[in-house]
């Protein structure tokens, strides 16, 4: 196996095709703070399994397209990132329903015929966090959830509400954009309803909520933590700051949370068993990134 530090540079295409062994990587741009390769080599080091994982630089669509077809039997899967899950989706030969309903993928895996499966395993990610809150005594069957915004990152939120058993989803967003999520909230079965952030009675929409999954920029959020810790659970997906204000204010009134670091290993675990065919170490991706977080503070 090619040697490669967890804080491995970035490497090329070219660089990435010329590694020797199984061989995985995160693609996106930009690339160089992902955590991906810290949590992927940490599975790897507690299974012995002799695989490498790279970020590659890869911010359009020619650039996947050009790593799918360049990749040999070695390559066992690419972790995809922003701004390239919608073009990582359209690229792949197949896709799992979910990927489809989200409209986007984050992991691009080889299949035994030779093609690509695009899936998104955000889903898994947020469900992580959606089970921490269930164990802290929060119910979430039949009840109304909030997200906060509609971006890339809501959709998948949906979808992990919907397997939750959650009814209905209230957006909040700048604007009438959060009707973009309309037609994927009632596709799961679930109502939908939405309100602005400067709306008055905010507070309403968050009282009868199970919990509120915060989808967008730490300062974006920062102004609506009080209305939002009427719920009786937060969820803010964001880790960059860590913790992010919501989260605080969060832990300071003592409401059920979580953050997104465990989505973060949440999605990864997944993402691991689809590379590799092995389960990774309960636990083990959840300590690893916030060892990594910590260490860079």
């Amino acid at each position: 196996m090619t040697e490669l530090s967890s804080h491995a540079d970035v490497l090329t295409a070219e660089e990435f095709a010329h590694l020797s062994g199984p061989r995985c990587a995160v693609l996106g741009q930009p690339i160089e703070h992902s955590l991906s390769p810290v949590l992927h080599t940490a599975g790897y080091e507690a299974l012995g399994l002799d695989f490498t994982y790279a970020r590659i630089e890869a911010g359009q669509a020619r650039d996947v397209r050009h790593l799918l077809e360049a990749a040999d039997s070695n390559v066992r899967g690419f972790s995809v990132t922003m701004p390239i899950k919608s073009d990582a989706l359209e690229l792949a030969d197949l896709a799992t329903t979910r990927a489809h309903e989200i409209g986007a993928a984050n992991t691009l895996v080889p299949t035994e015929d030779g093609k690509w499966l695009a899936d998104n395993t955000d889903v898994d990610g947020v469900t992580a966090c959606l089970e921490s809150v269930r164990k802290q005594g929060v119910e979430l069957d039949g009840t109304q959830a909030v997200v906060v915004g509609n971006g890339g990152t809501a959709r998948p939120a949906v979808a992990a509400l919907a397997a939750a058993g959650c009814t209905h989803v209230t957006v909040l967003a700048r604007s009438e954009r959060a009707l973009n999520l309309q037609a994927l909230v009632e596709s799961f079965g679930m109502e939908f309803s939405w309100h602005r952030f400067d709306e008055p009675g905010l507070a309403a929409s968050t009282r009868s909520a199970s919990v509120v999954i915060s989808t967008v920029p730490a300062h974006a959020a920062e102004n609506l933590c009080e209305d939002l810790c009427h719920a009786r659970a937060i969820i803010d997906v964001i880790y960059d700051p860590y913790p992010t204000p919501l989260l605080t204010a969060a832990r300071d009134a003592g409401i059920p949370h979580a953050d997104g670091l465990r989505m973060l290993a949440g999605q990864a675990e997944e993402q691991f068993r689809l590379f590799t065919g092995h389960e990774v170490p309960s636990g083990l991706m959840l300590a690893t990134v916030l060892q990594a977080k910590a260490e860079a503070h």
